[in-house]
């Protein structure tokens, strides 16, 4: 893939830029040279990079594509035209109002002109569905396990991508998002790795798990033989005051010992009391009419006493008083029969009474007796308190158990996990021994070695975890050894410069990326390296069909032996940039 346009709808707030095959330049002239020591990227220079990757579905942020922060861009719509490698033309719009709606157009060849309007074959489309849309547009065949938004800043550097040849800025996450990326790309099987990393991360899943399990359990796994020991002794203690339990609730049971019963035998001895009392009352009163004898009078003294105070007492009188006198005996006689008969019936019933209540008392006593008697009741709450501490012990012990279980099967699953890491890391080193790299290696050197006459050493290793490590260095012809040049920023922006450059000739017959953009490449090299660099970018992307697009400020550009600037070919630069005014910005406005 290549880049042949990138363009607005408003030419009036955008530089409208063609691209060709081969050396491209995005020149800056600085007018006022006090700014040279300042950041110049404000020229659009190195914001171009930018609104390549946003139009290449980047996401948006701040720090991504901060153009769109800045405001003013409404209603305006950014193009880029790319060269697919199957020879047809890809254009795709992203606006500044809606950047999550994407549109494309492909065309059999190159768009004549800047078109804004266009008969789009998808238009609009949502984010992630675009990205979709262009990976499948793409079809690289190269690191194709991954989508093509992972390898694309390789190929579109700012400085802050120069620091590391293989780990971009972006890349500030784990090693696994990115080095099975680069163990594929430089011809491995970049899946080996990627095995390699999610082992770890599983067995480290694993490991928080056990040690959590140890922490909330306040477990040891080593010690479930005593765990199993103190659960054997606290299941016979509980087993043995369970029998004292049902011991105790066998007599409650077979006594009907409960509070119920005995308000209900307190409520029958409250009857027969009042019953008793009754019956006493009657028995009292009976004896004391039994006591009481009828009326007796004394007819001779009655006579006396009547002729002495001069009174006739008739025989009439005399007669009838004889006659009540033994009516009344009569009665008494009989009354006292029934009294004497009652009596007997009443003292029975009373006796009969007295029996139930002493009985009742007595069972009263012996239920109150065990309800009431202060240590046996004591001493069944207490094996109360007991059976319910034992079980809390059993509990804990038997949770303690199975986390130790799951622990030490967790513990086993590490175990089966760590011998699978260890074939992936026998996997690895059998990868590179195969060497696969060699060529990569090969144009990486050459191209250093055509710029700085040196050599440089481009490796893959094996660290300590058993992970891949990549390096990239400077070393001296003569000796062999490694040189602190590799370092350096203006070495290290040579390594990465050239490691991209090899990558790109090495599956320069593949479908792949056919195109860098590095901001500021010629930055801080001396005049004669400048020269040698761009001979041989030039000679590179001559002989593997590529495309090569460097920024540069006015003050960069390389001079002879004279000290004359060694002008670009007019068809070299693609756009002009200048600080005069807003016309020579990107976005022809100042920010």
């Amino acid at each position: 893939m290549k880049i042949c346009k990138v363009y607005s709808n408003d030419e009036n707030r955008f530089h409208n830029i063609e691209f060709h095959d081969g050396l491209n330049v995005v020149l800056a002239e600085i007018t006022d040279k006090s700014k040279t020591d300042k950041d110049t990227h404000n020229l659009g220079k190195t914001l171009l990079i930018s609104v390549i990757d946003f139009l290449l579905l980047g996401s948006v942020g701040k720090k991504d594509n901060f153009f769109l922060t800045k405001g003013c861009f409404e209603g305006l719509y950014l193009f880029i035209e790319i060269k697919l490698n199957n020879g047809k033309h890809l254009v795709i719009r992203r606006g500044a109002d809606l950047p999550s709606k994407i549109s494309f157009k492909l065309n059999v060849s190159a768009l004549k002109g800047f078109q804004a309007s266009l008969d789009w074959d998808n238009e609009d489309m949502p984010f992630e569905r675009s990205r979709e849309i262009l990976d499948d547009y793409l079809g690289y065949d190269v690191v194709s396990d991954w989508n093509y938004r992972k390898t694309i800043s390789y190929f579109l550097r700012t400085q802050n991508d120069f620091r590391d040849v293989f780990r971009l800025d972006k890349f500030k996450g784990k090693d696994k998002d990115w080095k099975p990326m680069m163990f594929a790309m430089l011809g491995f099987d970049g899946a080996v790795v990627e095995k390699k990393y999610l082992l770890d991360e599983y067995k480290g899943t694993i490991k928080s798990k056990i040690e959590t399990l140890s922490q909330e359990a306040d477990i040891n796994v080593e010690e479930i033989d005593k765990v199993l020991g103190l659960l054997d002794i606290k299941r016979e203690a509980r087993a043995k005051i369970e029998s004292t339990i049902d011991r105790f609730n066998f007599y409650e049971q077979n006594s009907k010992v409960n509070q119920l019963v005995v308000d209900n035998i307190d409520y029958t001895i409250q009857v027969l009391n009042s019953k008793k009392y009754s019956l006493s009352v009657d028995i009292k009163n009976i004896e004391e009419s039994l006591k009481s004898s009828p009326s007796n009078i004394d007819i001779a003294k009655l006579k006396t006493l009547y002729n002495q105070i001069g009174i006739h007492f008739p025989d009439t009188v005399k007669k009838n008083l004889e006659d009540l006198l033994l009516f009344n005996k009569s009665i008494s006689t009989e009354r006292n029969k029934v009294l004497i008969e009652k009596l007997d019936t009443i003292k029975r019933e009373t006796e009969a009474v007295s029996q139930k209540l002493r009985k009742l008392e007595e069972e009263k006593g012996q239920m109150l007796a065990f309800l009431t008697e202060k240590d046996s009741y004591y001493k069944f709450k207490e094996i109360q308190k007991q059976f319910s501490k034992i079980e809390a012990e059993i509990s804990i012990l038997e949770n303690k158990l199975d986390a130790i279980e799951n622990a030490r099967g967790l513990s086993r699953q590490i175990e089966e996990i760590e011998t699978e890491i260890k074939k992936s890391i026998d996997n690895i080193a059998e990868q590179i021994n195969l060497q696969k790299h060699s060529e990569i290696r090969k144009l990486f050197n050459e191209f250093i070695d055509k710029i700085l006459n040196t050599n440089a050493l481009l490796s893959v290793k094996q660290n300590s975890s058993g992970n891949v490590d990549f390096e990239a260095e400077i070393q001296n012809p003569a000796n062999s050894v490694i040189t602190s040049e590799s370092g350096g920023m203006t070495y290290k922006k040579l390594l990465c410069i050239a490691f991209d450059l090899a990558i790109l000739a090495y599956y320069s017959n593949k479908f792949f990326y056919r195109f860098a953009y590095h901001d500021g490449a010629l930055e801080a090299l001396d005049n004669r390296k400048k020269i040698l660099f761009l001979s041989t970018v030039r000679d590179v992307c001559q002989r593997y069909g590529l495309q090569y697009i460097l920024t540069t400020i006015d003050s960069d550009l390389p001079r002879n032996g004279s000290g004359e600037v060694v002008e670009f070919a007019d068809n070299e630069i693609c756009l002009k940039l200048h600080d005069r005014d807003d016309s020579g910005k990107l976005f022809k406005k100042s920010f």
